[in-house]
């Protein structure tokens, strides 16, 4: 949430298109690295325990292959989106991410959390007071998906993700937009 408000502060208070297209392009590359990226190594990790799960060892070959297949797949390689190399699927091998908890959705979850938040309090003193006191404040009381709910927010509906993914085409828009003035 944090992120998205310095995000929404610097971008309220560039100085030029060039600022803005800075900053919306920094965006962009947090969406991609947090909400996309983050999922498919969510996916990869459900792979790899469904396969020790299956009695499949964990070989390199298996493990690049399952890499490779998901990198191409959120690319779009095959659509001819973006050419994704082979020498990519070793990729897996330096994340450490995958040699811990299992964790990697939190990610992609508190960011899209984060996004459905920032209308929430910057509409106003409202917001912002449930935001602290229904979320902030409340730490480890309840389970995250509660308290997120009880702030306004409800991770168990698709409305968190849709605002997400609004923002995002709204920040492509205006990058066009700047994009289209120079033009």
């Amino acid at each position: 949430t944090n992120e998205w408000l310095f995000f929404k502060y610097n971008l309220d208070n560039a100085k030029n298109d060039n600022e803005k297209l800075a900053i919306l392009g920094s965006f962009l590359e947090s969406v991609r690295q947090t909400v996309f990226r983050q999922t498919m190594f969510a996916e990869f990790e459900l792979k790899i325990h469904q396969a020790v799960e299956q009695g499949r060892p964990l070989t390199a070959d298996f493990l690049n292959a399952t890499y490779i297949d998901l990198l191409k797949r959120y690319h779009g390689h095959d659509e001819g989106i973006v050419h994704i190399d082979d020498l990519y699927a070793i990729e897996w091998a330096f994340i450490p991410h995958f040699h811990y908890d299992y964790y990697v959705y939190t990610y992609a979850t508190s960011f899209i959390a984060g996004t459905a938040y920032v209308d929430q309090i910057r509409s106003g003193a409202e917001g912002r007071d449930k935001y602290i006191d229904n979320l902030l404040k409340s730490g480890s009381s309840k389970p995250p998906v509660q308290i997120l709910k009880d702030a306004g927010v409800d991770m168990t509906t698709p409305a968190p993700f849709k605002a997400t993914m609004k923002a995002m085409n709204d920040v492509m828009d205006q990058i066009e937009s700047i994009l289209d003035k120079r033009n």
